[in-house]
């Protein structure tokens, strides 16, 4: 017997409000799932609408605790 024959089997025996419950979880692991499925494309892509709207003045960067030094080619 399959798992989909199972819960169908289980399912039949539940009252209707219980079955209503279980219709709207199956819809909701479904959706789920299709919202979490990997997109294909481009990555530069996905990344530059990911982060279309953000505000980059806004953006605190951390002080920095070592000075900038050219890096010396002379050893």
């Amino acid at each position: 017997m399959t798992t989909a024959e199972k819960i169908y089997k289980i399912v039949q025996e539940l009252p209707e409000p219980i079955r209503l419950e279980v219709l709207y979880f199956a819809e909701y692991l479904k959706q789920k799932r299709v919202a979490e499925a990997p997109k294909a494309g481009n990555i530069a892509e996905r990344i530059h609408e990911r982060f279309a709207g953000l505000d980059t003045e806004s953006v605190p960067f951390p002080e920095r605790h070592l000075p900038r030094t050219s890096p010396s080619f002379d050893e």
